[in-house]
């Protein structure tokens, strides 16, 4: 099996952290959501108060986010092969790159570095241990 080293407690524990974040598809509750996120940016020092959701894109994007978010981890949480915590691994790099890059070029509020973190941390623990050499 590819990646059997990567064991499915690992994938299932980062799927588990995703599968917090899925309310946010929940269209009453992503503003809650997004409330919350500028509530923690306010203790880091940035803007307590969350932009209105003036557009219904606005709205649209952060359901459909929070419904890829829960989906995915679903898929992982149901079926947690090395595979799918490879896939995972090298998608989380790129979302850190991307929210990196919305800090520091685009002005994002400072709690993004909390997700830059957390996709990082999953990024290297599932390709670290995916990519280990066996003992044997």
């Amino acid at each position: 099996m590819r990646y059997a080293q990567l064991s499915p407690a690992k994938v299932r524990f980062w799927a588990s952290l995703d599968a917090a974040l899925a309310w946010m598809a929940i269209p009453p509750l992503a503003p809650q959501f997004l409330a919350l996120t500028y509530w923690l940016n306010g203790l880091l020092g940035g803007t307590a108060v969350a932009p209105s959701l003036a557009e219904p894109m606005h709205l649209l994007f952060i359901c459909l986010s929070g419904a890829l978010i829960g989906t995915w981890a679903l898929a992982r949480l149901l079926h947690p092969v090395g595979l799918l915590g490879v896939i995972d691994g090298w998608a989380r790099l790129y979302v850190a790159a991307v929210l990196a890059w919305v800090i520091l070029l685009a002005g994002g509020p400072p709690v993004l570095w909390l997700f830059v973190f957390t996709e990082a941390a999953g990024s290297v623990s599932q390709l670290r241990s995916a990519y280990a050499r066996s003992a044997a």
